[in-house]
């Protein structure tokens, strides 16, 4: 199913999703009144890893969880610069610091959601044998082939094709009005058009910021390509973690399932990896700074497709009172509902997808790497001349994030 098809079919529809309590309109969805810079506004601080406390009985475990510890230390900081020694080994791996690498893995073992994959992980890191190169060759791996695909900081929706863009309409719309409008006398047949036009360009004014409704858009969960090549390891970082050229490939061992196959021909745009939401919420998701998690019932079992809605302002759950002095309207839970469509029924999305988001988000902020990835794939800023202070800077970020994330020959997922 193509994007501009899964757009319509959302949007024809009521909705994908509905709230808890009274319906206004749809999950994840905030009034128009929302004026909030997530992105810079309400960053978490970077947090130090935590003694251990996962399983006791996991020796395994327990060793790896050390060996982040280790790497969190002035110790292994004071080594790092002298370990790696190739020029450009040096310059792609130092990128990622010893602290954000430590706290990469210490939160991917945290966090994981699945037991497979935080075992996965947990061999991968003892198989390092505290190797400082390889263990930040493994943490830029978990960042670029993992966290990145979950954030998108280039806004809502990816882009649609000019065949299906209502914008290109509309600019054609406006020169055949203009061109009308510059005669000095028309037939009957030309006013005609030039009303009939008129009608077509109105935009509606802006929704009442107290009604129950606001604009939708289609919100990805995963929001960049599976099927992009992982570069800026070292030659023996490589070697190491041959299997994570991909991020699909870096998803399905972390993750604990294969995101091809669930996902099918549709890719991305399928409805299991696609929900409905208005701006606001939709940038806050795509930045991770919003995530979802299950919810439960008094008796701790989970509720089927609901979730409780978490901000990064208070790393916890957010209450009613303080998603109403943000001023947002994004309710403290929210419940997906699959939507029979004729003789189909758009499915919920996934929750292991929801899941992993969440985790990815809680990682980003924990660790640093949230504050890594908003530095090298930020817009650049406007460079007139070379000349400029930091028009050198500017260009070796934007080459660097060129490196970083290679395009190779495989069919996007």
């Amino acid at each position: 199913m193509g994007r501009a098809k899964l757009y319509r079919r959302f949007c024809n529809s009521e909705t994908a999703v509905s709230e808890t309590g009274p319906r206004e309109s749809a999950d994840v969805h905030v009034r128009r009144t929302l004026n909030l810079n997530v992105s810079t506004t309400m960053m978490i601080r970077p947090q130090s890893l935590p003694a251990y406390d996962l399983e006791a009985t996991d020796l395994s475990l327990r060793m790896a969880y050390d060996t982040c510890l280790w790497l969190e230390s002035p110790s292994a900081r004071g080594t790092f610069s002298t370990d790696i020694e190739l020029e450009r080994s040096h310059a792609i791996m130092a990128e990622i610091s010893p602290i954000v690498a430590a706290r990469v893995l210490g939160y991917c073992l945290r966090f994981a959601h699945s037991q497979a994959g935080r075992a996965a992980l947990t061999r991968e890191i003892n198989e390092c044998d505290r190797d400082l190169e390889l263990l930040a060759g493994l943490a830029h791996l978990y960042v670029f082939g993992l966290i990145r695909v979950f954030r998108n900081p280039k806004g809502p929706t990816p882009d649609i094709s000019a065949p299906q863009s209502p914008q290109l309409s509309l600019q054609q719309a406006i020169q055949n009005a203009e061109r009308l409008l510059r005669k000095t006398s028309f037939t009957d047949r030309e006013l005609r058009k030039l009303v009939d036009m008129a009608s077509s360009l109105f935009i509606a004014p802006p929704t009442d910021p107290d009604g129950k409704f606001d604009d939708l858009e289609v919100a990805h969960i995963i929001s960049q390509s599976l099927s992009e090549g992982i570069d800026g390891v070292t030659p023996a970082a490589r070697a190491k973690f041959d299997w994570a050229r991909t991020a699909g490939a870096i998803m399905e061992r972390f993750g604990d399932f294969d995101s091809q196959a669930l996902l099918g021909d549709q890719g991305l745009n399928s409805p299991l990896n696609a929900f409905m939401s208005s701006r606001g919420p939709h940038a806050a998701f795509d930045g991770l700074n919003m995530w979802l998690t299950a919810a439960k019932t008094s008796h701790g079992d989970i509720m089927a497709n609901t979730y409780d809605v978490t901000l990064v302002a208070a790393q916890r759950k957010a209450s009613p009172e303080f998603l109403a002095r943000i001023g947002s309207g994004i309710q403290p839970q929210i419940k997906f509902t699959p939507l029979p469509v004729g003789s189909e029924v758009i499915p919920a999305p996934y929750p292991k997808l929801i899941g992993l988001h969440a985790a990815c988000a809680k990682i980003a902020h924990m660790s640093g790497a949230a504050e890594y990835l908003e530095e090298i794939f930020r817009n650049t800023d406007t460079i007139s001349a070379m000349t400029e202070p930091n028009a050198a800077y500017e260009l070796v970020r934007s080459l660097r994030a060129l490196q970083l994330v290679s395009s190779m020959a495989y069919t996007a997922v």
